[in-house]
């Protein structure tokens, strides 16, 4: 007869499912794909039409027009061209015409304007939608990284079924391409378990996500500011590090430059005394005029819309804790409300989505040593994401949240499995990956 200690631990059905290597990506698979669900007819956004209307960027970036003197107009440096290339990839697979610079002309005059059928706008909208999907395997693959394929599998679904998030991925805009590059990037140079060392390739490929971000929205340069604040924790620990970081940043800063003919086009015979000022600028002046224009929209757009401007550390702070946790948590409501500051029927998710966040948090304190290194790359993550949207959230629109849902996310997976195995276990199952 075998006598069974008090102590013996039962693996979980949720721990066993980390012996299955296909949980990650086909649970990616399956909530990216629930995106592709009426796309057509999900609600337009007034950015997808200038989006549309600058899909042309890609026709002249493509046929090598990187003189054109159009790369010096407004929209150039206005919209990055990461998204607009992605917006003109799925015009020219349905068969779609670009419109041309008229267009943009026009929408900027008069942002109503549209000028795409319902069909063009969804070709649009499939590149997003492919990033969307990019996006969940990547969130799926950096939480494995610490808390198994498990917790991967649960990071996914939290992530596809946040109403932001889900918005977002289902509309031709910077926002969702922005996140993709940020989580990819971040997944390609985690720490695997036992090792804190990036291979070669990796790091390549993390260049390349690295500038892809940072190509649709400056706040994607969150990525990059992870990545230095992680590597110069760790320099005393591996000194190879810093060789992954600077073979990273060369790649990205090649890809950010090289698909962005502003910053190198040389046009010549010019007549407006503006495009000519840009002409004579070099690349250093030219990234700090994109730079202050960003920052003059945000400080015009906080004149243009009061009452949803943020002017104070604690206004951000606060809006950041209640909506940011709120409304823009997985649990918030499916069409949310931005002129309202404050509401309890979007916000009530806070009371249980920040406790399981912050719960997440503490669990990263506690995990085996072979995983810490993880944890601390996702707080590093999730730390960053707070402080650069808190440093730089202009507005109380939802977009702006969106930095802080994959990082949130995966916390809160932790916080999860460590609830099912207190409930359901006398302890957790050591034997097993979290």
């Amino acid at each position: 007869m075998t006598v069974k200690s008090d102590t013996d631990v039962k693996p979980s059905p949720i721990s066993l499912l980390n012996y299955l290597p296909w949980v990650v990506p086909l649970v990616a698979l399956l909530m990216g794909f629930s995106l592709f669900a009426n796309l057509k007819g999900h609600p337009h956004f007034v950015d997808e039409s200038a989006y549309v209307s600058q899909a042309y960027f890609g026709d002249l970036f493509l046929t090598g027009q990187v003189s054109s003197s159009l790369w010096f107009e407004y929209p150039a440096y206005d919209l990055p061209p990461f998204t607009k290339y992605l917006v003109w990839a799925g015009l020219v697979a349905g068969g779609d015409p670009r419109p041309g610079p008229a267009a943009m002309r026009a929408w900027y005059n008069d942002t109503s304007k549209r000028f795409e059928s319902p069909e063009s706008l969804l070709h649009a909208r499939i590149p997003i939608v492919l990033c969307g999907i990019l996006t969940l395997m990547a969130v799926g693959r950096l939480a494995e990284c610490w808390i198994g394929p498990t917790g991967g599998a649960i990071a996914i679904v939290l992530v596809a079924s946040n109403p932001l998030f889900r918005s977002h991925a289902r509309q031709a805009m910077a926002d969702i391409p922005t996140e993709m590059g940020v989580a990819v990037a971040l997944w390609l140079f985690a720490p695997s378990a036992g090792t804190i060392n990036i291979r070669l390739r990796r790091a390549i490929g993390c260049g390349v996500f690295l500038g892809l971000a940072a190509s649709a929205k400056l706040n994607g340069f969150l990525a990059s500011i992870v990545l230095v604040i992680w590597c110069l924790t760790h320099l005393r620990t591996s000194q190879k590090l810093t060789l992954s970081l600077i073979t990273a940043g060369i790649c990205g800063a090649s890809i950010f430059i090289g698909i962005n003919p502003f910053f190198y086009a040389n046009p010549q015979g010019l007549r407006e005394p503006q495009f000519d000022q840009i002409r004579q600028m070099n690349l250093l002046e030219r990234l700090k005029f994109m730079a202050d224009h960003r920052i003059g929209v945000s400080q015009e757009g906080q004149k243009l819309f009061p009452n949803d401007a943020l002017t104070t550390l604690p206004q951000k702070i606060s809006v950041m804790a209640v909506q940011g946790f709120g409304r823009f948590s997985p649990l918030g409501p499916a069409k949310d409300n931005s002129e309202v500051r404050f509401q309890s029927s979007q916000d009530w998710p806070v009371v249980l989505w920040l406790p399981l966040v912050l719960f997440g948090l503490f669990t990263a304190s506690r995990k085996s040593t072979q995983h810490k290194a993880a944890a601390w790359f996702i707080i590093t993550y999730w730390v960053c994401s707070l402080v650069v949207v808190g440093a730089f959230l202009p507005l109380a629109w939802n977009r702006y949240f969106l930095p802080i849902v994959i990082p949130s996310s995966i916390l809160a997976a932790s916080g999860l499995l460590e609830i099912f195995h207190r409930i359901f276990f006398s302890k957790p199952d050591s034997r097993l990956p979290a």
